[in-house]
Parts: structure tokens; sequence; C-alpha cells
């Protein structure tokens, strides 16, 4: 693994960027929850809750290519890889903590494989929150189901 100031800053940049596309398109997939749930609020909100989540998950798969890609851009724009297919497949394991399948990468790309990997980590992390949080909500507004009014969730105190 090599490590030099022009790499270390390359990638330390792509992870600033990585932080920024996440941030923004989990703003516009939160901002639109309030307009998606109001679909919800009328008759079949069991059906049209579901159909909310499925569709937040896939605009959250969305965003995480999205990022895959990047990297892919990133790994390819240092001539780590000599296609960009290749670069964007590296960056696809790297970034889902896959690791290398049998593939052999560049000795040169030890720390964005690294960065890589951990920027996935932390963006699937962000992610799943972002979906616990929608189907809370789905099931207050679809199932009139809340844990602080649920006595199984959470024993009352004598």
């Amino acid at each position: 693994m090599q490590l030099d100031l022009f790499s270390i800053a390359w990638n330390l940049a792509s992870v600033l960027v990585t932080v920024l596309l996440h941030s923004v398109g989990t703003v516009l997939i939160v901002a639109q929850r309030p307009r998606l749930f109001g679909f919800v609020i009328r008759e079949r909100k069991v059906a049209r809750g579901q159909l909310v989540i499925m569709l937040i998950v896939i605009e959250l798969l969305m965003l995480h290519l999205l990022e895959i890609g990047f990297w892919g851009l990133c790994l390819r724009a240092l001539s780590l890889f000599s296609s960009f297919k290749s670069a964007l497949y590296f960056a696809g394991i790297s970034y889902t903590s896959l690791g290398y399948s049998g593939a052999l990468p560049p000795p040169r790309i030890g720390f964005s494989e690294v960065l890589i990997s951990m920027m996935g980590l932390l963006m699937f992390g962000w992610s799943v929150s972002i979906l616990v949080t929608t189907v809370i909500q789905y099931e207050k507004i679809a199932l009139n189901w809340s844990p602080l009014n649920d006595p199984t969730v959470i024993p009352k105190r004598e």
C-alpha cells in the first residue's frame, strides 16, 4: 500500500463528497415523507403504507448505487483500474464490505479500499436509521400503533 499526500487528499475529498451526497439524498428522501404519508391517511392505509416504505427503500438503494458509482469514478480517475467497469465492480464489493472475491487490487489502492468500506458501513447505518423511522411513522399512521402506548413493549411501572 502506497500512501502519498495526493492519494490521501484525494481519498479524504472523496469521503467528504460521499457524505455530502448521502446528506443531500437523505434530506430529499425524508422531506418527501410527509407528502407520501398524506397519501396513506386515506383508505387502504396498510397497502399504501407498504408502498411508501417500498419507495423509500428503492430511493435509498439508488442513493447507495450513486455513491458506489462515485467511488468507481474516483478509482478510475486515479488510474487504479484499466476500465470503469472493473473500478465500479471493485468499489461495489468494497462499499458493501464483501471483499475482493478473489481479485487482487493494485498495490496503491489499500487506503482507498479501507475508506470505501468504512463509508459503506456508515452510509448503510445512516440509511437503516431512516428506514426504521419511516416504519415507525407508518405504524403510527396506518396501523394506529405506537411503542409508547403498547404495554407489551414498555412495561408500566407501579
